[in-house]
């Protein structure tokens, strides 16, 4: 039982530091496109401060989502229209890089994660 329990324990880890190498990647277990979020813009809604009276998680709660999935520094943020769905887009700078994170501005999930080319990026370090 106690070797059993040793082996559950190991794999445990083992499992928990892979998820955190794939996120170390900038990619992690996320799409790299927004496929739905819980916030459905009306149309018409097409500016920032339209978009800001939608949103029911603060750029803040969206940046700690974003960090919680890929650890590193946040570089931008911006509440943006990803074909009709309401998500904080989180330019987030790690050692292997910069990844946008998606995340749902209506409860705070990551839905989606993509690699960005760190050219973009360079100007802001």
């Amino acid at each position: 039982m106690k070797r059993s329990t040793q082996l559950l324990a190991a794999l445990g880890l083992v499992a928990a530091l892979g998820s955190g190498a794939v996120l170390a990647t900038g990619t992690g277990s996320y799409p790299s496109e927004v496929n739905f979020s819980s916030i459905k813009l009306p149309r018409g809604v097409e500016s920032r401060s339209e978009f800001a009276q939608h949103a029911k998680v603060t750029q803040q709660e969206a940046e700690a989502a974003a960090l919680a999935a890929l650890p590193g520094k946040v570089i931008k943020a911006k509440l943006d229209d990803e074909d009709g769905y309401l998500v904080w887009k989180i330019d987030v700078k790690h050692d292997k890089g910069v990844t946008e994170v998606a995340v749902d501005a209506g409860n705070a999930k990551v839905l989606a994660a993509e690699a960005e080319d760190d050219d973009e990026h360079e100007d802001r370090d």
